[in-house]
């Protein structure tokens, strides 16, 4: 596999290859602001609820603005003040709602004051971004509140990029968007501390791992079951569409859009996952996956020699707009098409005009899908071994192999690893003994389910088992609160890019959560055992 994913990130894993990255502080405003609005919002929606109103819609209204938040902000500058306006004024609806039903029962409203602006046009939400924000859930609060804050952001929007992908499936967790609710609407309450922010969001975990598991479970029904499969890697010559995301139902309506042509589509980063199911493997226009890199999607989607489409809700790792990109998104970021009303109508015509490939091209395969018996065979030998005291720990790597032959971490940690430990790969195959190479680069899902089954299996689970994070994604964050909740406490983390997790909530999590950053192979293991030892 480390021949498939070779793009090597200097920034992140210290190559001589100069990498940079850029912070626009307009754009860290935008989300503030609109991060802010919604806040507002969900407190007047709690308050009309406690008045017995029914705010279904305006619930619903919240999460779809919520999962907006997730994606590329680098909207178009009209798109952007529409969103603003549009938050603004059902904001100022909610209010006068909350007001006309306080007066009804007799109660004395207790309104928010935290607009000095009201954003009702161009030139004061123009202003409002120009003006530096001095209010509680900013410079007001001290470091590790600030850093709980951003934490319960990065999960609510994760959680609810999920809720979404469940509502496209046609259903409705009501009781998880209550939840999302009420955690977004904790800043608002004025008594709160550390201590109660830090415990809000460990028991908002718990329904994040529902909502994550839901989103899994559904996912099998429609398209699985989940398959072990040879992807091929290669080109087949003619048309050609690429889709990238992790949105297996935009696929399928893709394929289908697709399938009376000659054209090829192929699969790109999280897509791979979707070749395990086999009812999208059905579909004989499902060419393969094509990814020349890990991180270097403006390259891949340049080479690319026909239409992209990047699903709805999804996050484009693109600094520069290259090529013909759509997406289905509500407001799609600078530079992409929409796609309106899933007529995919102008991708295909695009894919026709294209050149498409050339002539054939032979890369590679990968193997992917790990599933059903096997995985409960393996969770059952190793829980013997490790009960029995065969072997005194169990080492969990994994997604994505982002320790690439470039970086020597993985090969020096497998070689220095004691041959007493057990290690499950995720990404990353070896031929030492006491070792388990899982065929999942993407698909949390397995994981998951291994973990669940280890929790279950083995005697001293807390203390025997360890993960190790090598991929950082937007959704990492989310992932280590789902594995905090099945109770793994030895938890490692590789080097994230500052343009993907915010190096001060690295430093945070470790504080609060006791979340270790990798160090050096020999350090981790001896970290990660030394309590057994102890």
């Amino acid at each position: 596999m480390n021949k498939f994913f070779y793009f090597y990130n200097s920034l992140c894993t210290g190559s001589n290859t100069p990498t940079a990255f850029s912070f626009d502080p307009y754009i860290l405003a935008i989300k503030d602001m609109l991060v802010s609005e919604l806040q507002q919002i969900v407190y007047y929606i709690e308050k009309l609820k406690n008045l017995n109103i029914d705010m279904s819609e305006y619930r619903d209204k919240v999460i779809d603005f919520i999962a907006i938040l997730i994606v590329n902000l680098d909207f178009r500058k009209e798109s952007f003040f529409i969103i603003v306006e549009d938050l603004y004024n059902n904001k100022k609806k909610l209010e006068d709602m909350y007001i006309e039903a306080c007066n009804k029962s007799g109660i004395e409203p207790g309104l928010l004051v935290m607009d000095k602006i009201n954003l009702n046009s161009k030139e004061s939400i123009i202003k409002a971004l120009n003006k530096p924000k001095k209010d509680e859930l900013t410079n007001n609060i001290n470091k590790d509140n600030k850093i709980l804050y951003d934490l319960m952001i990065n999960i609510v929007l994760n959680a609810c990029n999920c809720l979404i992908e469940l509502k496209n499936f046609g259903i409705d967790f009501i009781d998880a968007k209550e939840e999302v609710l009420c955690l977004l609407n904790t800043p608002n309450e004025q008594s709160e501390n550390d201590e109660n922010l830090k415990e809000k969001i460990i028991s908002f975990a718990a329904c994040n791992y529902k909502i994550v598991k839901m989103l899994n479970s559904t996912i099998v029904n429609k398209f699985g079951p989940v398959e072990e499969t040879m992807v091929n890697l290669s080109a087949k010559k003619g048309k050609a569409i690429l889709v990238s995301g992790n949105s297996f139902l935009d696929l399928e309506k893709i394929l289908i859009a697709a399938q009376d042509t000659d054209i090829n589509v192929y699969t790109h980063n999280e897509m791979l996952s979707a070749h395990e199911y086999k009812n999208l493997k059905t579909y004989k226009n499902l060419a393969g996956h094509y990814q020349v890199a890990y991180s270097n999607f403006s390259l891949e989607f340049a080479q690319f020699p026909g239409p992209i489409y990047i699903s709805q809700n999804s996050v484009p790792k693109i600094d520069v707009i290259r090529g013909q990109i759509y997406t289905s998104a509500r407001y799609p970021s600078y530079g992409i098409a929409k796609v309106e009303n899933d007529d995919f109508t102008p991708i295909i015509q695009y894919a026709l005009k294209s050149k498409g490939f050339k002539e054939e091209s032979s890369f590679n395969t990968v193997r992917i899908g790990y599933y059903g018996e096997l995985i409960q065979d393996k969770i059952m030998e190793i829980s013997n071994m490790i009960n029995l005291h065969e072997i005194k720990h169990i080492f969990i790597i994994g997604l994505i192999d982002m320790f690439n032959i470039k970086n020597e971490y993985i090969f020096k940690f497998i070689k220095e690893c004691p041959s007493d430990c057990y290690i499950i790969s995720f990404g990353y195959d070896s031929i030492r003994e006491n070792f388990w190479h899982v065929n999942s680069y993407y698909d949390f899902s397995i994981l998951y389910d291994i973990v669940e089954k280890l929790q279950e299996k083995v005697d001293d689970f807390e203390n025997n088992v360890s993960i190790f994070l090598s991929e950082c994604t937007p959704s990492t964050i989310s992932h280590i609160f789902n594995l905090i909740h099945l109770k793994l406490k030895k938890i490692f983390l590789g080097q994230c890019c500052p343009n993907m997790i915010n190096p001060l909530i690295i430093e945070g999590m470790s504080k609060l959560f006791g979340i270790e950053s990798l160090e050096s192979p020999k350090k981790d293991i001896l970290k990660a055992i030394k309590e057994e030892e102890g």
